[in-house]
């Protein structure tokens, strides 16, 4: 869908500030469809909308915002943090799901077997955790995947990095993806900073900043519930 709508904005010099993702309902390992709907156009602003299909079932429902970029001077207390993560520099043949010690439980071949990934610390199921990730492969067969697509094909790994186990076999699953981006990321790999929490109602928030090699480029925020592990009673 990220990349549905920036093949549908019709302005090349607007940045993806905003891509929110609603997980509807589960998606099928088959092909799948994309419509795109221009919401609001314009030279400094544009909305557009985003929905997947499998047949004639939707199954996530995009909205995404894209904004000017004009410079500026920013004074320094209006600047972001000068904060970084020191990104891998060796070759990673572990996926996201060996590197997070998943692949025990998600067998069927996907993204997360896919991505590669080194882990900095946790990534544990203790509700925290800081892990670099890469695409190996073009996100759609003979097209260069952008620096925007490659962070909201990303993004959705903040409640797998982050996640929070509050027994062993109730962990949590997120109902929506928000990324917003402050700039454009550089570079091949991206580092996920992510800390889950949780109220009694079983309802909580993942909150991931989203690095790369240069600093800071955006944020993550994802909607929680708690989900029993497959063959889990209760």
């Amino acid at each position: 869908m990220a990349h549905a709508v920036e093949q549908a904005s019709d302005n090349a010099g607007l940045h993806l500030a905003r891509l929110t993702v609603d997980l509807l309902r589960p998606v099928p390992s088959s092909p799948l469809s994309v419509t795109t709907r221009l919401v609001r156009g314009g030279k400094r602003l544009q909305v557009l909308e985003a929905s997947l299909f499998a047949e004639e079932t939707e199954v996530a429902r995009a909205s995404a915002l894209f904004l000017e970029n004009r410079p500026v001077t920013v004074p320094e207390h209006g600047r972001f943090p000068a904060i970084g993560l020191e990104p891998p520099s060796w070759p990673v043949e572990a996926s996201i799901a060996e590197a997070g010690g998943w692949q025990s439980r998600y067998t069927p071949v996907g993204l997360h077997t896919t991505a590669k990934a080194v882990v900095i610390e946790g990534v544990d199921g203790g509700g925290k955790g800081i892990a670099w990730l890469k695409l190996p492969l073009p996100l759609v067969q003979g097209v260069k995947t952008s620096p925007a697509v490659t962070a909201a094909t990303l993004c959705d790994f903040g409640n797998g990095v982050g996640q929070l186990n509050l027994s062993d076999d109730l962990g949590c699953i997120n109902t929506d993806v928000s990324l917003y981006l402050h700039r454009s990321p550089v570079g091949e790999w991206l580092g996920l900073d992510a800390h889950s929490h949780m109220q009694d109602t079983g309802v909580g928030l993942v909150e991931t900043t989203l690095f790369d090699s240069q600093g800071p480029v955006g944020k993550i925020l994802q909607s929680v519930i708690t989900m029993r592990a497959p063959g889990a009673e209760g």
